[in-house]
């Protein structure tokens, strides 16, 4: 595999620093991001409430009440289009940033869950990171779920089975970077389809399956082609069709010559590729001849993970219970569990950054934005204080005066989380941000109820001062002033 990170003397992880350097730049990206497509959107929001005004207006001949509150509230928010602006953007960008933030952690929490209709169980090498184990691990444990009662085999067979390696290597070995470097995952091509999370059928577009069959029946005929996802292939400079000699960091002295024959579904398996593991085999086994009969240093370690979909929790602790019999595993010793235990387990490396995102960032732009709306709305409040002594003139009692306020920030906060996750979920879909194995997060449809009501909570926060406040505009104070 990859060199690990240097250490220094006093023993202080150099990946560290890099790691919250990436997350501070992605995260100032995002506001940037979020910022500009705020500014971009503004006039539309502009637009939309001079067109509901207009519908408002012609409705409101009727006599409605509520019509012509929600009237005057529409129009509220043109008399001051600088801090109505300033209140948007403020709300849109938090919106926004924390729709990515929740994309993120759902999608993760719903990768770590378990599946009762799709139950994986991972097989891997015990007391060793990274886990290597010899090939025949992968027999010996068929022989074990043969054994079972047939209700807890795995339906489909030896298809419920893949077995993982990974080969990751550079194709400029004199000069090895981030560039020229590509992460493969050996695997039988005929199961990419079947058993790998995301890339199943289920997972993909009629013409995304199309062309992963494609790819697979080409890998299938010739174990030296191989499949990249488009950003990996972007950042190296390559493309379908072109040939690649991959030296392998991990596999000393094995030269990959692959052939590039089609990309990954986009936002799946980002900055990866897929190769045929009987290429591996083959590479080892040339390795071997090469050196009069001995075997490649890895040829035992050669299998990483092995995942087995079992129909349900018995099988599964009736495999585990098999495995962890030292008469069955013990030159390494193994263990089996659940896939989201173990993509759970993998995933701990990353936790301090996501308890970071949870109870550190999100609850400081809340207070921030808040901050911003309150205000904005409270120099609104302080210029329209004439505007609300003659309301006070005309009948209107100080909760009717508090309400307009608080009614305006409200449906700024609805329109601004409306658009902001609308824009989020239509435009983007998918968003790309590696984290781990994880390089693209869907935007769950969820969000499209979840932002208008934060908006509308952020704003009733920054607006419920303001407002209070408003109550208790005095109309002889006011009116003195003004004479």
């Amino acid at each position: 595999m990859y060199p690990t990170p240097d250490f220094s003397p006093t023993g202080f992880d150099l990946s560290l620093p890099l790691l919250t350097a990436y997350l501070l730049a992605a995260t100032a990206g995002v506001l940037a991001f979020a910022a500009l497509l705020g500014v971009v959107t503004l006039p539309v929001f502009f637009l939309f409430v001079y067109a509901a005004e207009l519908v408002l207006a012609r409705v409101s001949e009727s006599g409605a009440l509520a019509v012509k509150v929600l009237l005057m509230l529409f129009r509220g928010l043109r008399r001051s289009p600088l801090r109505t602006s300033l209140t948007y953007l403020a709300l849109f960008v938090l919106t926004f940033v924390l729709t990515m933030i929740y994309t993120i952690i759902t999608f993760i929490g719903r990768a770590t869950a378990e599946k009762e209709a799709n139950f994986k169980i991972i097989m891997t090498e015990k007391y060793s990171i990274p886990s290597m184990m010899p090939p025949g691990y992968e027999d010996r444990l068929k022989g074990i779920i043969d054994a079972l009662p047939p209700d807890l085999r795995p339906v489909a067979g030896a298809d419920d089975m893949i077995a993982w390696s990974f080969v990751g290597g550079t194709t400029d070995p004199s000069n090895p970077k981030p560039e020229n470097a590509l992460f493969m995952f050996c695997v039988e091509p005929r199961k990419i389809p079947l058993m790998m999370d995301g890339l199943e059928r289920k997972d993909l577009t009629d013409a995304e399956n199309a062309e992963m069959d494609r790819c697979v029946k080409l890998m299938e005929e010739d174990f030296r082609r191989i499949m990249v996802s488009p950003s990996r292939m972007k950042k190296m400079n390559v493309q379908v069709g072109q040939r690649l000699k991959l030296t392998s960091m991990g596999y000393k002295d094995v030269v990959f010559d692959f052939e590039i024959v089609g990309t990954l579904p986009d936002g799946k398996y980002e900055g990866v590729g897929f190769c045929s593991r009987s290429y591996l085999d083959a590479m080892l086994k040339s390795w071997s001849s090469a050196h009069n009969g001995e075997a490649h240093p890895l040829a035992n370690k050669c299998v990483n993970l092995v995942w087995v979909r079992v129909p349900n929790r018995e099988s599964y602790e009736r495999i585990a219970a098999a495995v962890s019999e030292p008469k069955n595993f013990s030159a390494p010793a193994v263990k089996v569990e659940t896939a989201s235990a173990g993509i759970g387990t993998f995933m701990e490396a990353y936790k301090s950054i996501f308890n970071g995102m949870k109870y550190v960032l999100s609850p400081a732009m809340l207070v921030i934005m808040s901050l911003v709306v309150a205000n904005a709305i409270s120099i609104s409040a302080r210029e329209r204080r004439t505007e609300m002594a003659v309301l006070k003139v005309l009948g209107f009692l100080p909760r009717h005066v508090a309400g307009l306020i608080l009614g305006e920030a409200l449906l700024v906060g609805a329109i601004a989380g409306g658009m902001s996750t609308l824009v989020a979920w239509g435009l983007l879909g998918n968003f790309k941000f590696q984290i781990a194995f994880l390089g693209a997060f869907i935007v769950p449809t969820e969000v499209l109820v979840i932002g208008p009501v934060l908006g509308m909570c952020v704003a009733f926060i920054g607006s419920i001062g303001p407002a209070l406040s408003s109550k208790n505009v005095k109309v002889a104070e006011v009116f003195a002033r003004q004479a």
